[in-house]
């Protein structure tokens, strides 16, 4: 099993971090049209989440929360090369089959065939890095 580093001795600034997402957020959300805004959220425009309707506040996180759990069970789908491979690493066969079963109801299709415009994988390098790693294990991961 792995051992992690300590960070309560060098901890982030905040519990965001330095900001960089919510800054992308609020951005985005400034950046739209005051009518978008208004027709998509029933109110005036505010980036703020905190200041939403309850309702579509709770929609909006709900959906965030679902898709990004799936979304991590896609990368380890993809990474690790399939259902067999999930199996082999642990994964219990009824878990894997009932996160196939939400994966297709979110997003329509099975895991193997889904890919987002909007995410980008490179998993040659991620294999390769991961070769090289057990290769030489004083190589550093290249940074993102």
């Amino acid at each position: 099993m792995a051992s992690y580093p300590d960070y309560r001795l060098d901890p982030s600034p905040t519990p965001e971090g330095a900001g960089a997402a919510r800054e992308r957020w609020e951005h985005f959300h400034f950046e739209l049209a005051r009518d978008d805004m208004e027709e998509a959220y029933h109110r005036h425009p505010d980036p703020s989440a905190t200041t939403l309707d309850p309702d579509a506040r709770d929609d909006l996180f709900e959906a965030v929360a679902e898709e990004s759990q799936l979304l991590g069970f896609w990368l380890a789908w993809q990474r690790a090369g399939g259902f067999a491979n999930l199996e082999h690493a642990g994964w219990n066969r009824a878990t894997i089959y009932r996160r196939i079963r939400r994966f297709r109801a979110t997003f329509g299709v099975h895991p193997d065939q889904y890919q987002p415009d909007w995410i980008s994988l490179d998993l040659h390098k991620v294999w390769g890095d991961r070769i090289r790693r057990r290769l030489q294990p004083d190589i550093e991961p290249d940074e993102p």
